[in-house]
């Protein structure tokens, strides 16, 4: 494990009252990685709080995801810490991760680069490191994926958000323990195909992965989800694979001519992903 140094640069306050998003910053592979700390108000060294680290898309620096997700209403009822790293600077001057270049050590860059964040997280807080979770939009889909097989001694359940396991010849999926995943993708996203493209597998081929490997039935129970908007010509199908090892399942919600975005932003209102994701995730802990 590398050396990490953090430095804590500013804070703001959300609500009016004590709940803080913290900026900071820490050294890895030399290289300032910068990130935002939300900490609920309810937060005491005494209790162990669940964290959720929250992984932002393509060119989205991280506070825009901490924003649009709204995941800070739910931690303060639930007393949950939310972790926003954020990937790199790239040539096109934007944030955004890496799936291919590895280390010395073989290992995916970015995906050190987390367990190190993890690490510096749980110094600074105290975290119950039984209930890490992992959820993320687009690219941070994709690491959502990719951190659930490589970290998966530290991850007790992942939620990507339109993103798909990864085809990389640097990727070997070996998970330790069964992994409850929820999975949220439209059909109709041009950004990352349901079927799958030259980037990353099919939604089919990604669940069909996670249903495998935690032993669930192989066919689904497929139930309609409640249209909240019945006017965006959107429709929603819950399909749950039950059944898993260590009372493990798989939830996909598909949504029928969704496009890239995360559920709920922006009018976008047929389903709204973030409850649904903290409701999944929430029930589970690693053993």
């Amino acid at each position: 494990m590398k050396k990490v140094i953090l430095f804590l640069l500013s804070s703001t306050t959300f609500l009016g009252s004590a709940q803080e998003t913290l900026n900071g910053a820490m050294i890895h592979d030399n290289v300032e990685r910068i990130h935002k700390i939300y900490v609920p108000d309810s937060y005491t060294k005494e209790k162990p709080a669940p964290l959720l680290l929250l992984i932002h898309g393509y060119s989205e620096p991280a506070g825009w995801i901490l924003e649009y997700t709204k995941f800070q209403p739910l931690a303060e009822k639930y007393g949950f810490i939310i972790a926003c790293p954020e990937g790199k600077i790239n040539r096109a001057k934007v944030p955004a991760w890496d799936f291919s270049k590895t280390n010395k050590n073989g290992e995916i860059t970015d995906v050190d680069y987390i367990n190190s964040f993890i690490d510096k997280v749980i110094s600074d807080y105290s975290v119950d490191e039984k209930r890490i979770y992992i959820t993320g939009f687009s690219q941070g889909g994709y690491m959502s994926f990719i951190v659930g097989c490589l970290l998966n001694n530290r991850i007790a359940a992942i939620a990507p958000v339109s993103g798909a396991m990864p085809n990389s010849n640097v990727f070997k999926c070996a998970p330790e323990h069964s992994t409850p995943a929820l999975v949220i993708n439209g059909d109709n996203d041009n950004a990352v195909p349901y079927n799958g493209n030259r980037f990353g597998k099919s939604v089919d081929q990604s669940l069909k992965f996670w249903v495998d490997y935690n032993a669930c039935d192989k066919t689904p129970v497929i139930t309609a989800v409640t249209d909240k908007n019945p006017n965006d010509e959107q429709t929603i199908e819950k399909h749950e694979f039950l059944n898993g090892s260590n009372h493990s399942k798989i939830v996909h919600y598909k949504i029928i001519g969704g496009t890239h975005l995360w559920p709920g932003r922006e009018g976008n209102t047929s389903f709204e992903a973030t409850p649904a994701i903290w409701e999944f995730l929430s029930q589970f802990k690693l053993k």
